[in-house]
């Protein structure tokens, strides 16, 4: 009998030594949106998933809802690659729920930009959501606003080995 419970607690036990913090315990989904509001209204949305050593690079543009997609571009990152992009979520204190949202600052016609992070690390969840004008030039000294930029910088530098065509443009120029 205490062969066979000794047998079970070692089966229990194997899944939860194996999960350790490994990058099997990370999952990444940014959204990039700039828009236009006016007129003749549209957007872009890049939508980039990071989730089981696979990057995807997705995007989306058009006019109000007849938005087309573009065929997705999916990447393998390396074990080194995710452990970078984790320690720069933790270092950056990205795993916390935290918004920035700045009003219409003019009328007529109003450039914008949203950007989300959800991101999981060993099951704690961040959600970092900011929507501004591209003119909010003071945003760019928001603390918030450079530690998402820098995740996203990151990113784009692991991109850019395996596509220099694919650029970020900066949300506030």
């Amino acid at each position: 009998m205490k062969s066979l419970v000794a047998i079970a607690v070692l089966l229990c036990a194997c899944p939860l030594l194996a999960r350790g913090g490994s990058a099997a315990d990370f999952h990444l989904e940014i959204r990039l949106t700039r828009g236009e509001r006016s007129k003749d209204s549209n957007s872009s949305t890049t939508v980039l998933t990071i989730s089981g050593g696979k990057l995807v690079y997705r995007t989306i543009s058009g006019r109000r809802l007849s938005g087309r997609a573009v065929a997705p571009r999916e990447f393998t990152l390396t074990a080194q690659d995710q452990k970078t992009i984790i320690k720069l979520i933790m270092d950056r204190k990205l795993l916390r729920t935290a918004s920035i949202e700045r009003e219409r600052d003019v009328p007529g016609i109003y450039r914008y930009f949203e950007l989300s992070i959800n991101a999981v690390v060993d099951g704690n969840e961040g959600l970092i959501n900011i929507k501004a004008s591209r003119k909010a030039t003071d945003l760019k000294e928001d603390e918030l606003y450079k530690d998402s930029i820098a995740l996203i910088d990151q990113i784009y530098e692991i991109i850019h080995r395996f596509d220099k065509d694919l650029d970020y443009e900066p949300l506030i120029p």
